[in-house]
């Protein structure tokens, strides 16, 4: 599928990210922007070196501005052959997304005293981090605290049919799930990059959630739908390929 095609929608998300009044974005309309890293653990201590080493790093980033978010996902339900954690970072807007970081003065300041290259031989000893994806958010309903993130892959070959399903009709049934306490949110994403024929995903949806029991997912699309059927709704979603779907455990953030 052509770039220039889904940048004509309301990209340039997650894709943002999560990804249209199509696009939902936050402060005076700024893309949000995610970056969603792909970690293979090497050693049992990987889980600690984020939280104490590179979770107060991000932290110092986002106090100053410079992200928006940063979180640390373990792969609960899924492939872990390749990538069993993954760390998603929030940039709202090109500036934030553009600003290069000096890692050197952050660690001076999150760990002042410590030894930088010490620190990066542990990390390397703990992990190999396999690739990086660029997602931008491209509609969401309200998020709240969650301990799950349900990743749907989706491959999409008309872009403005799929992202107007979502956010048309597939969005009212997700804020009816969230109102009713049976998720915590929902978000759409779209892939800016890598792309290419080799990947077979160029969107992700994210259900937010509490507890991973099943939904009474018809009974709210109909809620939300009053002047839509079950069967032309189950129809629509001939729009998108549902590729694959994980279940990532909220680790930290």
């Amino acid at each position: 599928m052509a770039r220039a095609s889904i940048t004509k929608l309301s990209l340039v998300l997650i894709a943002s990210l999560p990804l249209c009044a199509a696009v939902a974005q936050d402060q005076a309309s700024a893309t949000l922007y995610l970056t969603v890293d792909c970690m293979k653990s090497t050693n049992a201590n990987y889980e600690n070196l984020e939280i104490e080493t590179w979770k107060p790093m991000h932290q110092h980033l986002v106090d100053q501005g410079k992200q928006s978010s940063w979180a640390l996902y373990r792969v609960m339900y899924g492939d872990r052959s390749r990538c069993d954690y993954y760390t998603v970072t929030t940039y709202l807007g090109e500036d934030q997304l553009n600003d290069s970081q000096d890692y050197d003065e952050v660690f001076e300041v999150a760990h002042p005293g410590k030894d930088l290259a010490k620190v990066m031989q542990k990390t390397w000893a703990a992990r190999e981090h396999v690739a990086t994806e660029l997602w931008m958010l491209v509609d969401r309903t309200e998020l709240q605290p969650h301990r799950y993130a349900v990743v749907n892959r989706m491959y999409a070959e008309d872009p403005v049919a799929y992202e107007s399903m979502e956010s048309q009709v597939f969005k009212a049934g997700h804020q009816a799930l969230i109102d009713g306490g049976y998720r915590a949110g929902w978000a759409v994403y779209a892939l800016l990059s890598p792309l290419g024929s080799n990947i077979p995903y160029n969107y992700s949806t994210v259900d937010f959630v509490n507890d991973l029991s099943p939904v009474p997912m018809a009974e709210a699309m109909l809620a939300a739908n009053p002047d839509r059927d079950l069967e032309a709704m189950h129809a629509l979603l001939g729009l998108r390929d549902h590729v694959l779907s994980e279940t990532w455990a909220l680790v930290t953030r």
